[in-house]
């Protein structure tokens, strides 16, 4: 991939038993129309309230479903349990609320060993890691090091996928389709707590960059460098933007 031409990967969090069901194939029935394959962040035992209130029994008939279509299934979490933490505590410095933050190395291989062990139980390897409020810490790292064979990480900023102490980060910068000049962007979004609305306005912006949408499996990561000066610019630059944005 040329940096002067821009892409864009869509990533769809907190997919899980509860979740309402009708928004979520809204994202379905597009993503099979014009064959869209996003990252899908799944809490294979959730939780939390926030999420949804309905049960579906055939979800890891759907996650398997989503996983032969090609999307990218990450782990996202075990519960989605959030606590407050000290931001300057995560690996990026961002975010006050955690699943992972501040847990001891034995508390967060226990939380990942029996997350991926459901996945494993439904026959679905994650191809990546996705933390639940974007924060995770060094601990976190070396337990994914450590438990797992997971080395792809989708967060973090910069203009293209980087490499940091062994993982290689997919960026996640955008929260709504913005048109970018170059570089590749992954655009976030929470089906769940989206209104009916909002997914279809999204959907019909969507349109407008379908064509530069590429998937996980187009990136040719042998190509992927280490994070240096340059991504430290564009990290610091939208750092403060998020921060604004969503008062973290």
């Amino acid at each position: 991939m040329k940096l002067f031409l821009v892409k864009y990967i869509i990533r769809l969090d907190d997919a899980c038993h509860q979740m309402p069901l009708k928004k979520w194939k809204k994202f379905e029935l597009f993503f099979d129309e014009y064959n869209i394959k996003p990252i899908i962040g799944v809490v294979p035992e959730n939780k939390d309230i926030n999420l949804g209130n309905e049960y579906d029994h055939d979800f890891w008939l759907r996650v398997k479903k989503w996983d032969d279509l090609g999307w990218s299934i990450a782990v996202h979490g075990l519960n989605h349990l959030l606590k407050p933490i000290d931001q300057s505590k995560s690996f990026f410095g961002f975010g006050k609320k955690s699943e992972f933050v501040g847990l001891s190395k034995n508390q967060q291989s226990k939380i990942i060993s029996k997350s991926l062990s459901i996945f494993s139980s439904n026959n679905i390897e994650p191809k990546l890691f996705m933390a639940p409020s974007h924060t995770f810490d060094q601990i976190t790292l070396e337990c994914l090091n450590e438990f797992t064979s997971i080395k792809l990480i989708t967060d973090g900023f910069s203009y293209r996928p980087f490499k940091k102490q062994g993982f290689t980060f997919i960026p996640q910068q955008l929260w709504s389709i913005k048109k970018m000049p170059f570089g590749l962007y992954t655009i976030c979004l929470h089906p769940s707590t989206m209104s009916e609305s909002q997914i279809d306005e999204f959907l019909e912006k969507l349109m407008g960059i379908k064509n530069k949408i590429i998937s996980l499996d187009d990136l040719d990561f042998s190509n992927a460098q280490n994070f240096d000066i340059k991504d430290q610019i564009f990290s610091m630059i939208y750092r403060i933007i998020a921060k604004i944005k969503f008062s973290l």
